[in-house]
């Protein structure tokens, strides 16, 4: 008898679209209950004995709940940072109620960060992406500017 197992990359490609959906109605959420004008981060928790990702805004209140697959082989906050990482490159987080500087971490369930996953602050810079990517070529132009 044949059964199908999915490969891990497949389980990761599910994984990832469920965590972007759930990030984006997450944003929804919190827009449309119209808690505030300022957010200056979320907070996931994972409870892996139920595979529940619970994500809270920066006063400890419930955006969104999603129940994760089943699958222990699964690495959530590396996964997690793929995702969030394309999310800022797409823009998701330029809104008009999201004060910079604003991370999303991983957290425990006494709200003890675990791992800070994503970064954005006024000019970018994303944690655990490439922070000095254009920093020579910026330096280059400032000097000839200034000699000029």
């Amino acid at each position: 008898m044949l059964t199908f197992a999915p490969s891990n990359l497949a389980m990761n490609k599910v994984l990832a679209s469920i965590l972007e959906l759930a990030v984006k109605e997450s944003l929804s959420n919190y827009e449309s209950k119209g808690y505030s004008n300022s957010l200056e981060g979320l907070y996931l928790y994972y409870d892996k004995d139920d595979n529940l990702l619970t994500i809270y805004d920066d006063a400890n209140r419930v955006l969104n709940e999603v129940h994760l697959p089943n699958d222990q082989y699964f690495n959530l906050a590396h996964i997690l940072r793929q995702v969030l990482q394309q999310a800022g490159k797409n823009r998701l987080f330029e809104r008009s109620y999201i004060v910079k500087p604003f991370t999303i971490s991983l957290v425990d369930k006494d709200f003890v960060v675990l791992e800070e996953l994503f970064y954005l602050d006024d000019d970018s810079v994303k944690k655990s992406g490439v922070i000095w990517a254009n920093i020579e070529k910026d330096l280059d132009d400032f000097i000839e500017n200034l000699l000029q």
